[in-house]
């Protein structure tokens, strides 16, 4: 698996992931998620004006939410991909790599509810589009946040490496087959 390509390591982990029940392949997508949250739950400067939850509150409901607990999906939901938005459009890449683990987060928990959950705004995916399931959307999100880069569609990235490190994402991704695959 050490020659493989970006996008056969996305297609192999999507296959196998299809193959597990779904509550199995959402705890093995909540493991990719897990050492990210730590990052989001420092967080907790206010982002809008009435703010339901804080980032804390909202990161500690999502954990809820991983150990089968009932919590209120679509008010964590909501904070996280508005915090989300809300990094996203600060010019730090330390505060977009935390907006793409919160999107993530809220992305999950989305699959979690099985249904559509409410944003907060309605002009923007919190996730790229260039996988072939949700699951490995997040997954791809997930390759260049846990390197610490600023998402980018990957053949982008290989057409002008400048842009970012696509080594150091398919070497991200690589490394999430194993912990998919358990």
């Amino acid at each position: 698996m050490t020659e493989t390509t970006y996008p056969e390591l996305l297609r192999s982990i999507d296959e196998f992931a299809r193959t597990l029940p779904p509550r199995e392949r959402l705890a093995r997508l909540y493991g990719l998620i897990a050492p990210l949250l730590e990052s989001v739950e420092e967080e907790d400067e206010e982002f809008a004006d009435e703010q339901e939850l804080s980032t804390p509150e909202a990161v500690r409901g999502l954990r809820c939410a991983a150990a089968g607990e009932q919590v209120d999906v679509e008010a964590i939901h909501e904070h996280l991909a508005g915090m989300g938005l809300n990094y996203s459009e600060d010019q730090d890449p330390e505060r977009h790599v935390i907006s793409q683990s919160a999107y993530a987060a809220a992305a999950w928990l989305q699959l979690v509810a099985g249904h559509p959950l409410p944003t907060g705004f309605d002009d923007e995916d919190i996730l790229p589009t260039f996988a072939p399931s949700t699951f490995t959307q997040i997954v791809d999100l997930l390759a260049w946040t846990r390197s610490g880069q600023i998402y980018l569609f990957w053949e982008d990235a290989e057409a002008d490496p400048d842009l970012g490190d696509l080594a150091a994402s398919t070497g991200e991704l690589r490394g999430m087959f194993p912990e998919v695959a358990g």
